[in-house]
């Protein structure tokens, strides 16, 4: 049984009581997408100045501060990402809201241009929404505690500790792509040996990722934001946004401050371009540099289309 195929057997507990919709009952409280409402005649309309832009060092600090990378290691690695299609799967929702969410991710990793898997797939973006997805995660890793070493003990003890309603587990590869033979087992790589120091000697390959939601915290949210969340969460390898940032982004859903975006932001749609559209062995800090400019052409042609 290959590493994935181990891994997805894992998360047999979280599918059993519902099944896994990967093609195109929830908590009622997860709202569908409604049409937006006409505004009253007599409605007052405030206008003022528009903000200015944020500079380049603000769109890179913000992007950097999502990125789970050391804080001296923009230039030593690359930023893992899917290398195959992509192929989401919801468990744990009505089948009609399942179907839903899967849509709206297969919509946007399409318009995203990111490899997308044909339909009657095998998910590798599975989403799951339980009861209780850190006392979920810990049967999980007392039943099947071979799958939980291919995390490190940093990104365990998260999982496992963190009291937030969503928890995300990238499942992660190291593929070598360094000029000559790779060092000998225990030695790290060193892009200073390289002919394009700009090219990492190893690129981190997502095979997997899941994302569990808690259905209460879950709870007055949209299907579309619920699913342009995961699909953030599901094809980078970022952990929540703090507040405060210069840009909007979906990363803000749960951070408890209000005024949450409603779907993929032009920052989102940024990052995830940047992450994609260039060599999966770029240096991070060549991807999160680009970030300001993909997160400009989101702006003119946006990503995700309001239902």
């Amino acid at each position: 049984m290959t590493g994935l195929a181990r891994w997805l057997a894992g998360f047999g507990a979280i599918c059993a009581a519902a099944p896994l919709v990967a093609q195109s009952a929830p908590p009622t409280e997860i709202s569908a997408p409604q049409p937006d409402a006409q505004p009253a005649s007599d409605d007052i309309v405030v206008t003022g100045k528009h903000e200015r832009a944020p500079t380049a060092k603000q769109v890179y600090d913000q992007a950097k501060s999502i990125t789970r990378i050391g804080p001296h290691e923009a230039y030593l690695v690359a930023l893992p990402r899917f290398w195959g299609p992509i192929c989401p799967g919801v468990a744990g929702l009505r089948t009609d809201y399942a179907e839903a969410m899967v849509e709206r991710m297969r919509e946007t990793i399409a318009r995203l241009k990111i490899p997308l898997a044909r339909e009657n797939c095998t998910a590798n973006l599975v989403v799951a929404f339980t009861d209780d997805g850190r006392s979920l995660l810990a049967d999980l890793k007392r039943d099947r505690p071979e799958i939980f070493h291919l995390l490190s003990p940093a990104e365990q003890a998260e999982l496992l500790s963190d009291p937030a309603p969503v928890h995300v587990w990238n499942n992660i590869a190291m593929r070598w792509t360094g000029a000559g033979p790779p060092p000998p087992r225990g030695l790290k790589a060193s892009v200073w040996g390289q002919l394009n120091r700009n090219a990492m000697p190893e690129s981190y390959d997502m095979v997997g990722a899941l994302v569990v939601f808690d259905r209460d915290g879950a709870k007055g949210m949209t299907l579309d934001q619920l699913a342009d969340y995961a699909t953030m969460r599901g094809l980078s390898h970022t952990r929540p946004a703090q507040g405060g940032q210069p840009m909007a982004t979906i990363l803000s859903l749960f951070d408890g401050a209000g005024g949450s975006p409603d779907q993929l932001t032009d920052f989102d749609a940024g990052y995830l371009r940047s992450l994609y559209w260039s060599v999966p062995n770029a240096s991070a800090a060549k991807k999160l540099v680009d970030v300001q400019h993909w997160a400009e052409q989101a702006a003119k042609e946006p990503v995700a289309v309001k239902r």
